[in-house]
């Protein structure tokens, strides 16, 4: 199993964590309209999140493969 592949499959999780405590941070100061679209974004952040999670525990399976 390549370890890069793995490495850059966690800090996509990383990242996709990190983006997704920023705009639920955003939205609770947000009203309305723009919370509305705020939300909207939070959940394509939150599917990504779960693509990029979904990958790292697929690389991860390979990794404890004989």
């Amino acid at each position: 199993m390549d370890e890069t592949a793995l490495n850059v499959a966690t800090q996509y999780v990383t990242e996709a964590e990190q983006r997704r405590a920023q705009q639920i941070s955003l939205i609770a100061k947000l009203l309305g309209e723009e919370q509305a679209q705020a939300r909207q974004v939070l959940t394509e952040i939150e599917r990504t999140l779960a693509i990029a999670r979904t990958h790292q525990a697929l690389l991860l399976s390979f990794a404890d493969e004989p």
